[in-house]
């Protein structure tokens, strides 16, 4: 059984490793092996020092272990090459299915690179003696078949628990929390380094709680190897075979479930007369915002996400971004709900069959996303902004920011419906994973520009107020901020009916098909990346962050209002007057990124034949 699987996921990746997805597998494999080489130089070498390399290692394999679990709830649903749902007219008993499947999970980029940063273990063990590398090589393979199991494992159960509104809003405060805990990890390398625990070594109770962890049972068995005590040795290394084979014998009863039931994933529906008056599409949306999963699931990400993000910066006593909550609720809602139309599917024929009806429809879509994101932000701008103890200025600064995200974040999420739908299964077709969204990465991250360029206006006249000192002038970027505002909202309403009204038929088709449908016919050749480009593209929507927020735009802030906080932004360490260029070259550097990984696409789409 275990071998046919195996030839299977081989053929499968055989015939699916081209293009983009190649390049994405092999940009990543690189990044992996460099931190699998980080790993096991962290065991191997001397960097660093004696008293806590055994709780560092602990903690990069503690993190090792969390990426496979979170990883795959944050790409969505992880590898189905092969889905159990293909074998569920097969007399396949559960627990042989679910050996199969995990043992062709082995096969792969991913498990390889998690092989070789699993050798640490095998590289501390060798200081130790004898023993303990004998124990190590067993703990490097109960290890890689320990986080695999737990990844699909975590997979299946959030496959059945979003099944349910609470289920799919728990998904998306682990989902909001690994995006933070990747964006945010500066503040926890910050809080180590200020607090000097790599000279003087962690706390015991740190100590105690990082080897209750699974993922540093293997590190206990080979201390305990090493002196002696095997009694604790070989229940470390039992415990992770008793947790191995609890965690199988579970998935097998949530394979079974998974094949025998159907996702109860259905999309609420208007009533049919009145449907396409602007009171009734409000309505209309906002039930279907509460029923369909898919929408709850990212409504709440955002919110999860903007709370996190501008909560982790407390841990090291910064409360400067608190007032940002609001702001980057609405960012991250607006790039979220991007593909409003799309989340619908074929349902779109109902609207194209009401001639003239495509302005009501979209005014209903925008008046329904601002009834549900404006409290929220709102109410998170005004208590993260008190709570930080923001002056005159900073309430200006926020609300101005507000304001425009919001209008803007009206415009957009209509306007990228229309013009960058993603086809995404119909409801009633969902698999076991109801967070499959398509391939809406590029989307959500190109309405996240967006948004930031909305607010443009508004910036610039704050900017012109703090820094001429008049505060009447900073307080006029609110009426600012609102005027673009209403305007963009309506603007991108027009617009995105006038092109719903002309290419309605195309939009519905590519929805049908799950391909690219348009009015003009494009050449596939035309429109494939080759595999360096591609990698090239996806590197540069992944790194552009870094410079432009973190090292350019926040410290160009902290330097307009004067902080004295410099943490690990480098433009803050600087002396005058070097710190506003470097500042404003990080923030170019990573607007230069972003434009390269959105041009190359683009300028291939239109080549000739």
């Amino acid at each position: 059984m275990a071998g046919v699987l195996i030839a299977m996921r081989l053929r499968v990746l055989a015939h699916t490793l081209t293009g983009a997805r190649a390049a994405s597998m092999i940009s990543g494999g690189v990044a992996g092996l460099l931190l699998a080489a980080a790993t096991v130089a962290l065991a191997a070498t001397s960097l660093a020092p004696d008293t806590v390399r055994g709780d560092l290692l602990a903690i990069v394999l503690a993190c090792w272990m969390f990426g496979w679990i979170l990883g795959p709830v944050y790409t969505g649903g992880g590898d189905d090459s092969l889905r159990p749902e293909q074998f569920a007219l097969l007399p396949l008993r559960p627990l042989p299915l679910a050996f199969g499947l995990l043992t062709a999970g082995f096969v792969g980029v991913a498990p390889a690179v998690s092989l070789i940063a699993f050798t640490a273990l095998i590289a501390y063990a060798t200081a130790l003696g004898t023993a303990a590398v004998a124990v190590s090589v067993l703990a490097v393979a109960l290890q890689l078949i320990l986080v695999l199991m737990l990844s699909r494992l975590v997979v299946g159960v959030l496959a059945v628990a979003v099944r349910s509104r609470t289920g799919a809003i728990l998904a998306a405060l682990v989902n909001a929390a690994m995006a933070v805990l990747l964006n945010q990890s500066w503040v926890l390398i910050w809080a180590a380094v200020d607090s000097e625990l790599l000279t003087y070594g962690f706390p015991p109770g740190f100590t105690a709680a990082l080897q209750w962890l699974p993922s540093s049972w293997g590190l206990v068995a080979i201390d305990a190897a090493a002196n002696g005590d095997w009694t604790l040795a070989v229940a470390a290394v039992a415990g992770l075979a008793l947790l191995i084979g609890a965690a199988l014998a579970t998935w097998a009863r949530l394979l079974a479930r998974r094949t025998t039931t159907r996702a109860g994933m259905q999309a609420g529906r208007g009533s049919l007369l009145d449907r396409f008056t602007t009171n009734a599409v409000v309505v209309k949306e906002l039930r279907t915002g509460s029923r369909d999963l898919m929408r709850t699931h990212f409504f709440y990400y955002s919110v999860f996400f903007g709370a996190l993000y501008t909560l982790v910066p407390l841990l090291i006593d910064w409360p400067g971004m608190l007032p940002w909550t609001g702001v980057i609720i609405v960012s991250m809602a607006a790039a979220t709900s991007a593909n409003l139309i799309g989340l619908d599917g074929t349902a779109l024929w109902l609207g194209l069959v009401n001639p003239g009806g495509e302005q009501t429809e979209i005014r209903g879509r925008q008046i329904a996303w601002l009834l549900r994101t404006a409290p929220v932000a709102v109410v998170a701008t005004v208590a993260g902004t008190i709570a930080a103890g923001g002056d005159a200025q900073t309430w200006a600064w926020a609300l101005a920011l507000l304001f425009a995200s919001l209008g803007g974040g009206a415009g957009l999420i209509v306007l990228v419906s229309v013009f960058a739908l993603v086809p995404v299964l119909e409801p009633r077709r969902r698999s076991g994973n109801p967070l499959e969204a398509g391939p809406i990465f590029g989307q959500v991250i190109g309405t996240l520009l967006l948004v930031c360029l909305t607010t443009v206006p508004a910036v610039a006249v704050a900017w012109a107020g703090t820094s001429l000192d008049r505060p009447l002038l900073t307080w006029a970027a609110v009426p600012v901020a609102l005027v673009t505002g209403v305007w963009l909202t309506l603007w991108g309403g027009r617009a995105a009916a006038a092109r719903l009204s002309a290419t309605g038929p195309e939009l519905l088709a590519t929805m049908r098909s799950g391909g690219t449908v348009t009015a003009t016919v494009v050449r596939a050749d035309a429109v494939k990346l080759p595999p360096r480009l591609s990698a090239l593209v996806t590197t540069m929507w992944i790194v552009c962050w870094i410079p432009l927020f973190p090292q350019g735009i926040i410290p160009l802030w902290m330097i307009l209002t004067g902080s004295e906080n410099r943490l690990w932004f480098l433009a803050l360490h600087l002396s005058d007057p070097w710190r506003v260029p470097v500042a404003v070259a990080f923030t170019l550097l990573g607007l230069a990124m972003l434009a390269v990984g959105t041009v190359i696409p683009l300028r291939y789409r239109r080549a000739p034949a």
